[in-house]
């Protein structure tokens, strides 16, 4: 028991220890503090609010409203055949793909929560529905701060391509660890096999769908506590970055890697301004917004309210992703001279 004590205590110590730090920053740097502090407001109100809060509420209403045969098939059916996942979980793969993150995370855990799709459909796509967008991507990472300008389809292709990938990839290989394990368990056993089925076929009936305006009001509760949770998030991690700004040499690569990975936005950008190679950067850069930043995994986490499995599953996914990014960026590197400027 002493031992599992400590090991409790060990993260809560780090907190701690993590809380009295910023406070020092706060007391003994407190117009750096502030200008991050508002930095990170000025980011959360021109940028993040008028593109997800929108969304989210109008996520939130279709969630409540509309059902799995309503949604457009000509968008959804491809979707559930590449990725075996249901139509709901189809729409939470487009929306997530298009809007951002942690608009994916966000909606993959509503869904769940209204039963629209099993527990293991949304363990199995909130770590790849939850990226950044390609807006964003073109338009802010390759053009704005690399340059490029003929291959910027190559950042959103890097990223994007390896989280769908990944997404394909895991559902190809649960369906044939499924398909042995049903195999075996039929070999052994027809009737439990059977049995079984029949059990795992039975799924709760649909819920009640809400009246309209009880749905609007709930959705634009929930899209406002939503809201306020990312700009706290944001401000929080905004004055981090700030506080390892002060405190590490930004001469080194370490350092330069370590603040980066703290927020996506201003990370790409002390990468891009740095002095490392353009192949380093290259890859650098599109690791990060692969994975997100420490930021966007806090806000994914918190807003989509996940608990100890959907946690480790998400975090997984996402240094797989990345991974993969890093691999698809270096094909471009290697394949397309023309990349570099």
């Amino acid at each position: 028991m002493s031992k599992k004590a400590s090991a409790k205590s060990v993260p809560q110590a780090g907190a701690f220890l993590l809380i009295l730090v910023l406070l020092g920053y706060l007391l003994l740097c407190p117009q750096t503090a502030a200008d991050s502090a508002r930095s990170g407001l000025v980011l959360w109100y021109h940028s993040v609010l008028p593109v997800i809060f929108p969304f989210l509420f109008l996520s939130s209403v279709m969630i409540r409203i509309v059902r799995a045969e309503d949604l457009p098939a000509p968008l959804i059916r491809p979707l559930t055949r590449l990725f075996g996942c249901s139509p709901y979980g189809a729409f939470a793969i487009l929306a997530g793909i298009l809007c951002g993150l942690p608009v994916g995370a966000k909606l993959t855990s509503d869904l769940y929560q209204e039963q629209k799709i099993e527990r293991d459909e949304a363990l199995r796509m909130i770590g790849f529905v939850n990226n950044l967008s390609p807006g964003f991507l073109l338009s802010y990472v390759a053009v704005g701060l690399l340059g490029l300008h003929k291959t910027a389809w190559y950042i959103p292709a890097s990223v994007l391509g390896a989280a769908l990938f990944y997404g394909w990839a895991t559902y190809r290989f649960r369906t044939r660890l499924k398909c042995l394990a049903q195999r075996q368990q039929k070999h052994i056993n027809n009737k439990t096999f059977a049995g079984k089925q029949g059990t795992a076929k039975m799924s709760p009936g649909p819920a009640p769908v809400p009246a309209l305006g009880n749905a609007l009001n709930d959705s634009i509760f929930d899209a406002m506590e939503s809201a306020l949770r990312l700009c706290a998030y944001i401000l929080l991690f905004a004055i981090l970055s700030g506080a390892l700004m002060q405190a590490v040499p930004m001469a080194n690569p370490c350092a330069l890697l370590l603040v980066s990975s703290i927020e996506v936005t201003n990370g790409t950008r002390l990468l891009a301004q740095s002095a490392l190679p353009f192949p380093l950067k290259y890859l650098s850069i599109t690791a990060l917004a692969a994975f997100g930043g420490f930021s966007a995994l806090a806000q994914s986490i918190g807003i989509a309210h996940m608990d100890r499995e959907f946690l480790i599953d998400y975090i997984k996914s996402r240094v797989k992703i990345t991974l993969l990014a890093i691999l698809f960026a270096a094909a471009t590197l290697l394949l397309q001279n023309s990349i570099y400027k």
